[in-house]
């Protein structure tokens, strides 16, 4: 078998296991006490309180009262039990379409609430991505970006490649915000003193013949406006990836216009004579 054809049946076989297409063998006698929901929902509650790291078929058994062998009945793996796990974490309904059309405000509203459930739980932002959505969970958030997004303009292509891009910025700095926060607690610290302390640092090394643009960062106090919190944030996104989202939106509207005005050009009277 090809590394393709191997890609292939564990993709299929994925969404087999994330829409209950395959199911333990039934058995006779009484009805086990314990399902492949009961199963994962213990995983969840194991990783929001103690992280991913935690996890494991072991640990799973054991908050459970089952020995981990039974567990097997209703997950074959750790691998298996990881993808289950990745579309138990997008629980919760996706942004209803917007009435008024209006799409950036759903991208925004959609990016929002995805941040949101991250931060409830943020170990979904340390799981491995081996493909795009293919539960059901997964799907309805996928579906509910992508019709926000198409509805610039944008061809349906494109609105897959943003869509992916959107995703990718919003977990990498969910994750990047944790690590650092995590960090500081760790050293006993707040992220804005780390912060700061990295500024004093480069200002130490940091030369204007050597880094000019690094030495203007540093002279406009930059880094040296975080807010003084020991708080994790675990609402919505931060007033950086609120810009950085944004100015993604405002490439899509440029692109959409100018696209557009190149075919009312081809398309009007006399055009390519």
């Amino acid at each position: 078998m090809t590394a393709e054809q191997q890609g292939t049946n564990r993709m299929e076989r994925e969404v087999e296991l994330l829409w209950g297409l395959r199911q333990p063998e039934p058995r006779r006698g009484p009805k086990p006490r314990l399902s492949r929901e009961g199963v994962v929902a213990a995983a969840v509650a194991i990783a929001d309180a103690e992280g991913l790291e935690a996890v494991s078929m072991q640990r799973v058994a054991k908050e459970l009262g089952y020995t981990t062998m039974s567990l097997y009945r209703y997950v074959d793996s750790k691998e298996d039990m990881l993808a289950l796990m990745s579309d138990a974490v997008l629980e919760g309904d996706p942004p209803p379409p917007r009435e008024d059309g209006d799409w950036r405000s759903g991208v925004e509203e959609w990016v929002r609430e995805s941040v949101a459930m991250y931060r409830r739980h943020p170990w979904g932002v340390y799981l491995t991505l081996n493909g795009p959505p293919s539960g059901p969970n997964g799907l309805r958030w996928m579906e509910s970006g992508l019709r926000e997004i198409s509805r610039s303009g944008l061809e349906m292509g494109w609105s897959l490649q943003m869509l992916t891009m959107l995703s990718a910025i919003l977990r990498e700095t969910v994750r990047i915000e944790l690590d650092m926060s995590r960090a500081a607690r760790a050293a006993g610290s707040t992220m804005a003193d780390t912060v700061r302390d990295y500024s004093r640092g480069l200002r130490r090394v940091v030369t204007e013949e050597e880094f000019p643009t690094i030495t203007r960062l540093l002279r406009e106090g930059v880094m040296e406006e975080l807010p003084d919190t020991e708080e994790e944030n675990t609402g919505g996104p931060t007033e950086d990836l609120d810009f950085s989202i944004r100015r993604v939106l405002d490439g899509i509207d440029v692109y959409v216009e100018r696209q557009r005005a190149a075919g009312e050009r081809g398309s009007a009277p006399g055009a390519g004579e």
